[in-house]
This record gives structure tokens, sequence and C-alpha cells, in this order.
């Protein structure tokens, strides 16, 4: 019965699940909006995830996204709580700045593997504090995410070691995976939202050349992504791994953490 109850608030609280199936399912991951607007050429992406995770909350933080080349400010990731016990995920972006950067293949801080994103080729952003961006883009698909070290996080990798509890949940015209990512490393756990955007993007748009001397650039980065195929499946460990995250995330729960970055 107490493992029961404890995969219920872990479920209602933080796998951040969003199952839009139509049978009454809580969700987690309360609301996505997605916009693309286009300014000078340029498309800009913004995502905006509210989530419930029960009486933990985020800090109030704002993590600049530099671009690889010359540290030129693209965009933010902002950690917001909100009044009513509710937390919000902003992510805004230039794609268009981003797709003739060279993608390869990327993992979570843990090491395991992306969530949707799989073994697509990406772009990864480092954010500071641990923190990464996740950009794929192909001819057929964009999917964009980011991941978030918690310092309170650190317990459970310990006892669990590097395992990755991510649902895959559908709201509107996104299809995203949301959850926990955890390693036997401090510094190497915490949460991570990727969201499948493809259906809010006109890719001709991001991938139209800035000047003439681009085109045979941005030709070979077409040809390298040509084809994109992202993985819906969820990730889960073993049910013993499984419940005992449950039991430690209800017990952050219970103090009500203020959770941390590294």
């Amino acid at each position: 019965m107490k493992t029961s109850l404890l995969k219920l608030v872990t479920i209602v609280m933080l796998s951040l699940v969003a199952i839009s199936c139509g049978k009454g399912t809580t969700q987690v991951v309360t609301g996505i909006q997605v916009q693309s607007s286009t300014v000078d050429r340029d498309v800009f992406l913004a995502l905006k995830a509210d989530l419930n995770l029960g009486a933990m909350s985020f800090p109030a933080l704002t993590l600049p996204i530099l671009h690889p080349r010359g540290q030129t400010p693209i965009g933010s990731v902002e950690l917001l709580p909100l009044l009513g016990g509710k937390n919000q995920i902003k992510i805004s972006v230039n794609v268009s700045s981003l797709a003739d950067i060279h993608a390869a293949q990327a993992t979570l801080p843990n090491g395991n593997a992306i969530p949707l994103i799989a073994n697509n080729p990406t772009i990864t952003i480092p954010l500071g504090a641990g923190a990464q961006l996740y950009l794929t883009i192909g001819a057929n698909a964009v999917a964009l995410g980011v991941a978030v070290p918690i310092k309170q996080f650190d317990g459970i990798g310990s006892a669990v070691g590097g395992i990755n509890l991510f649902p895959v949940f559908t709201i509107d015209k996104v299809v995203g995976a949301a959850g926990i990512f955890t390693s036997a490393q401090a510094g190497q756990n915490g949460f991570a939202l990727i969201a499948d955007v493809t259906q809010y993007v006109n890719m001709q748009d991001i991938f139209v050349p800035q000047q003439a001397a681009d085109v045979k650039r941005m030709a070979m980065v077409q040809e390298e992504q040509a084809t994109i195929k992202l993985d819906y499946s969820s990730q889960a460990p073993s049910k013993a791994k499984e419940d005992k995250i449950n039991s430690m995330i209800y017990n952050l729960h219970r103090k009500k953490a203020k959770l941390q970055l590294r």
C-alpha cells in the first residue's frame, strides 16, 4: 500500500508525465506552449512548459544561451516558481543561428541517451551550472530540450546509480518526454524536458542561408541532417529502482524542497 501511494505521489509530482489520452490521467506537465517567429530572416523558437512539482519548487533563474562561436547571446532558459505551487520552464532560442553548427551524438549529463532524440545528430550547448540545451534539426523534424542538474537529486543517484525515468507525453501538437536522470556521480543528477516541436516550425525558413557564401555550407548541413527519426518510447528503470526513486522524491516533497542547481 505504501509503495502504491509513493508511486502515485511521484507520478503526480515529478515523473513529469503529460498523457492526453482522454483516460483521466493526472498531468504533471500541465501545459506546453510553442511559438515560432521570424525576425530579419532568423527563426526564433519559444517553448513554455507549466509543471506541477508538488511541494517542491524551482529557483528563479535565467541561464543565457550563448552561440558556440563567439559566445553571442542567442536566447535563454528560465526556471520560474509561480504562485499556487506551480513551476515553469521557458526556452527561447534563435534556431537559424545554429543551423550550420556541426551536430553530433549527444547524451544527458549522466551519459545516458536523451529521450526522443536518441542517436540523432544534435547540437549541444552548455548553459552553465552543468545544464545543457539540446537542439536536433533535420529536414523532417525539430526537437528542443534542456537538462538541468539538481543538487538534491544527488542522493537519489547515490542510491540507484545511472538511470533514466522519462514517460512520454502528448499535449496538443507536442510529443515530449520529461523526467529524472540520475548517476552515482554527484552533479549528474537532475531533470530534463525534451519536445518534438516539428509542427510549429517551417523547416525551409531555418535552412535559408544568410549570405550567398553560406549556400554550400548549408547544403552540407542539410545533407548531414536530412532525416531525423525521433524515438517516442518511454524510458524506465527496474521496478525496484523506480520504487526507490518514488520514496526519495516523496521525502523531498514532504520537506517542501527548494530545488537548487549545482
